[in-house]
């Protein structure tokens, strides 16, 4: 249902029907004296605090339905973690394994990649004096006087 504006929202008789509250009675009082132990007395006694603590707290019944609620809501949640909580922890443990896999791949790619710039620096530096050497020796060959036989040259 969606509301578009604020007077069609439900009264708060509709909502306290959802809520299935219900007024807290006044306590009253049992005058009538009974041979109870004193174990019974004493438990008598902490009822009667405990049901007028009730009514002074929510006369109108709204404690009543928020523990009710909450209460509600708690049992939901623990079925569905009890039934949830195996399969996605598994989930999450293969996850964790995974990842843990791909961290090692990637970490050994890096490695590699970590490991490339010296080998491309020595094998740069080799044709460097590869060419180097190559035009020395060159040099060398042509100030000797070294020609070719060729017509060309000539």
């Amino acid at each position: 249902m969606i509301f578009k504006s604020f007077n069609e929202l439900p009264s708060s008789e509709a909502l306290g029907g959802l809520w299935k509250r219900r007024p807290v009675p006044r306590p009253e009082p049992d005058l009538e004296l009974t041979r109870d132990s004193w174990i019974e007395r004493g438990a008598e006694v902490v009822g009667w605090w405990l049901a007028r603590l009730e009514h002074w707290l929510g006369e109108g019944g709204w404690l009543r339905a928020w523990l009710r609620l909450c209460l509600w809501l708690s049992v939901a949640l623990a079925a569905a973690g009890l039934l949830l909580l195996p399969t996605v922890s598994k989930v999450l443990a293969e996850f964790a394994a995974s990842a843990h896999w791909a961290a090692a791949i990637v970490g050994h790619l890096m490695a590699v990649v970590v490991a490339l710039p010296p080998v491309i620096v020595s094998l740069a530096v080799a044709y460097l004096a590869y060419v180097v050497g190559r035009r020395i020796w060159l040099r060398r060959r042509s100030r000797q006087g070294f020609r070719h036989h060729d017509e060309y040259y000539q």
